[in-house]
């Protein structure tokens, strides 16, 4: 076992474990790193969908929902925010404890939210606050653009002082992942100049052909033959937002065929450490040689 640390930062309970939840399990379980398990948003938006079995059930309780079926075999619900958000919290945290940990929740509300008659409420300017966000926080979307909200999300990066700093790539299908990209980005920054030297890598977007290809970047990857499986577990416990984990095509295969392993996750390199020289760092450093060199 060892000391050694990586974070990994998304918006969204279950993002974690689409976009690099392989990297964590290997890490966590091969190699005794620990896991900083980060969310950005407060998960109070989203359906809550359950498979053929009615599993995970609704609560019981006098609340409104409108039902819809996406797919085959799932049902899905919009519910208003105060049975969404403890639901996922509740499974981030069963995700979080897979790698040994629990979740820190930096809270910046979404930009929309079901209220308890089931209005989509945009939080724009002149919308109505809900209960659960206090005064003067920004949503994820504009967090990035407050310095305040950059040195507190810093000051946790030197609290935690990660060897590798995983997140969202800068551009993503949602504004959501997008944002907490830069504020991920801004914060590493400023992270540096306050001694802080570790790494920043981007995660290849799981929806990376919906941009072309001039999206479909990455220059390293970690190989996560034999954590396929783990992965699938893992992303499992978001049971209201993932009901069939098993039937996913998460690209994995494919994309470690285009890395000559059996699976992989593929990230772009924002800035490698000089000075850490742990398992990750070496292999995210190797890798990152061999794709550069083929093109």
């Amino acid at each position: 076992m060892n000391n050694h640390k990586v974070m990994g930062v998304a918006a969204h309970c279950d993002d974690i474990e689409f976009l690099f939840g392989g990297t964590l399990a290997k890490y966590y379980e091969q190699f005794g790193y620990q896991v900083c398990y980060v969310e950005s948003t407060n998960n109070m938006a989203g359906e809550w969908s359950i498979n053929s079995e009615g599993k995970p059930e609704l609560p019981q309780g006098d609340y409104k929902r409108r039902q819809f079926t996406p797919f085959p075999g799932r049902t899905s619900f919009e519910i208003p925010w105060f049975i969404q958000m403890p639901q996922r919290k509740k499974e981030a945290a069963d995700a979080a404890a897979c790698y040994g940990t629990t979740p820190i929740f930096l809270d910046y509300p979404q930009r929309h939210y079901w209220d308890e008659n089931l209005n989509k409420i945009d939080l724009a300017y002149g919308a109505p606050r809900p209960t659960c966000v206090p005064e003067n926080v920004p949503t994820i979307v504009t967090a990035h653009d407050s310095r305040a909200e950059i040195e507190k999300t810093a000051q946790l990066i030197l609290k935690e002082n990660p060897e590798v700093i995983i997140t969202h790539a800068p551009v993503d299908y949602t504004e959501e992942h997008t944002a907490t990209s830069h504020l991920i980005r801004k914060a590493f920054c400023a992270a540096k100049k306050m001694g802080y030297d570790g790494s920043l890598i981007f995660a290849h977007p799981v929806t990376a052909g919906w941009f072309g290809k001039f999206f479909d970047q990455f220059d390293t990857f970690v190989d996560i033959t034999g954590f396929e499986k783990r992965k699938r577990e893992v992303l499992g416990k978001h049971a209201c937002q993932v009901p069939y984990p098993e039937r996913l095509d998460i690209e994995d295969i494919p994309r470690g065929k285009r890395c000559g392993v059996g699976a992989a996750e593929l990230f772009y390199v924002y800035e490698l450490s000089e000075t850490r020289d742990g398992i990750l760092t070496r292999e995210l450093k190797k890798n990152f040689k061999e794709i550069v060199s083929d093109r």
